[in-house]
């Protein structure tokens, strides 16, 4: 994969601090999804364990060890694959603080990736803060969230935090042209759907990703007219693919409503719905996106959202 652009100002910031012999113990990137939170981490976990000088070379065995999660001094911490809740439990914070009260293998460190650290829960969070506030002299901790808010404060203050840039249309599509040029005609249509997330575009199925995004619109074509097949459709958006078809619903009503706003070309396909419908169906599709976490009846759930967008597309 090739280099991230939008992270060269943060990559720069922690290079100049490992240069000065700064290199934070704990640190937080909070991240907006598909942006390569993650990426940095392993970047940041390469440019301690590098054995070259001109670190991280990504060439040598320890920066290609790091890369395949092989290298004895790097260590991911992910949810734990037997919590219901999908969260990082506090048996394995400990595992890893046993870990970091022993020396290296390699002497150039350990580095700890939490991820996403806001799967922490209270008790496996506090049992890191006992690692934050008294760290090994060469163990660093990184914490990559979306959500750093659902982090305790005490964690927080413990780290310094980067807040990663969202690339604009222009960085993303460039950067996804050079890596995956075959889908060039499509990237515009595909951001536009995810909302700007370049790292979930360059792994999505391009030709579904578009089939989806041309169905969404002629959903939203019935709606101004008031012609829904809102059975049909409701039980095959409740069988798959809901929370990315709200998503290509949110996003494309959002860019009408800019531009619109702007007086600028509209490139919807012919859509003709105004603004005040608009940021009704939008206000229904973030609540419904809101319940999908929760045990929602989904074939009703989506039923009665489509429903609603029958009666206010065309107002």
């Amino acid at each position: 994969m090739t280099t991230l652009p939008w992270l060269a100002a943060a990559q720069e910031q922690l290079r100049a601090a490992h240069r000065a012999g700064r290199t934070p113990h704990g640190l937080l990137i909070h991240e907006a999804p598909g942006t390569g939170g993650g990426l940095l981490a392993t970047w940041f976990a390469q440019l301690i364990l590098c054995a070259d000088e001109a670190a991280p070379c990504g060439r040598c065995a320890s920066c290609k060890r790091v890369a395949a999660r092989e290298h004895p001094d790097f260590i991911a911490l992910n949810p734990d694959a037997e919590s219901k809740l999908g969260q990082i439990t506090i048996d394995q914070v400990r595992a890893v603080s046993e870990q970091l009260a022993l020396s290296s293998h390699e002497g150039r460190g350990t580095v700890v990736v939490i991820e996403p650290a806001h799967a922490l829960n209270r008790n496996s969070a506090n049992a890191l803060l006992k690692t934050l506030e008294e760290p090994r002299r060469d163990a660093h901790l990184v914490l990559v969230t979306g959500s750093p808010s659902l982090l305790p404060a005490t964690v927080r203050s413990r780290c310094l935090r980067l807040s990663l840039p969202i690339p604009d249309r222009d960085q993303a599509l460039a950067w996804l042209v050079a890596e995956q040029p075959q889908h060039r005609a499509a990237w515009p249509a595909v951001l536009e759907m995810l909302g700007i997330a370049p790292l979930e575009a360059v792994g999505a199925d391009v030709p579904r990703m578009l089939a989806l995004r041309d169905e969404v619109l002629q959903v939203l074509r019935d709606a101004a007219a008031g012609r829904i097949d809102v059975l049909r459709v409701a039980e095959s958006w409740a069988r798959e693919d809901l929370a990315l078809r709200l998503i290509c619903i949110e996003n494309c009503l959002t860019a009408r409503v800019l531009a619109m706003r702007a007086g600028a070309r509209l490139q919807d396909g012919g859509l003709d719905i105004n603004i005040g419908p608009a940021l009704r169906i939008l206000d229904d599709v973030r609540r419904l996106q809101g319940q999908l976490a929760t045990s929602l009846n989904k074939p009703l759930a989506v039923e009665d959202q489509l429903w609603r967008m029958n009666m206010r597309a065309g107002r």
